[in-house]
């Protein structure tokens, strides 16, 4: 399967609309991003950013169709800052009952992936910041010793379809994990 390629303009217009979006620049954001003719596999990117840029220049009604466009497309646990974008322009908008929904389905999947974002004011903006939990669990299977045997042992590299690294770790080692 060959994956489209996209042009460089469009990755480094994307790459500028979120510097100016980081420096606090929605309006130079804006202009980035409207000179982006086709996102391409960009796009929940691209209408994320479109959206965050509409909110933070107080166009929330346009803001909300990005916003729920990349909410929509993004999967867990990367959904979760559309979906709280999405309940401040719902808010903002007058539409309180839709606020509550957009930021309940934001809390449930910061629950469920085991992020939690917290807003440090910055001016007149806000910059998340995450922390990620992970655990991570490691088990070791002992080689079995194959003795000699009449397969070939070309034909046995040529089926083998991934490719494997040695990290320098003793399976038979005694580690505190």
């Amino acid at each position: 399967m060959m994956i489209p390629r996209i042009p460089k303009k469009t990755v480094r217009r994307l790459i500028a609309a979120e510097g100016y979006l980081e420096l606090g620049m929605p309006r130079q954001a804006l202009r980035e991003l409207d000179k982006v003719s086709d996102p391409g596999s960009l796009t929940a990117s691209y209408s994320f950013l479109r959206g965050e840029s509409l909110k933070r220049v107080g166009r929330y009604s346009e803001a909300i169709q990005p916003l729920q466009y990349a909410a929509d497309l993004l999967p867990i646990p990367h959904s979760q800052l559309p979906w709280k974008s999405l309940g401040a322009c719902y808010r903002e908008s007058g539409q309180n009952d839709l606020a509550e929904t957009a930021e309940k389905t934001a809390d449930e999947i910061a629950s469920e992936a085991n992020i939690h974002l917290r807003f440090e004011p910055l001016g007149e903006q806000f910059n998340p910041i995450v922390h990620h939990e992970v655990h991570l669990t490691i088990s070791f299977e002992p080689v079995q010793e194959a003795e000699e045997s009449d397969v070939d042992e070309n034909s046995f590299l040529e089926n083998e379809t991934e490719e494997t690294e040695d990290f320098g770790i003793d399976p038979e080692g005694d580690y505190d994990v």
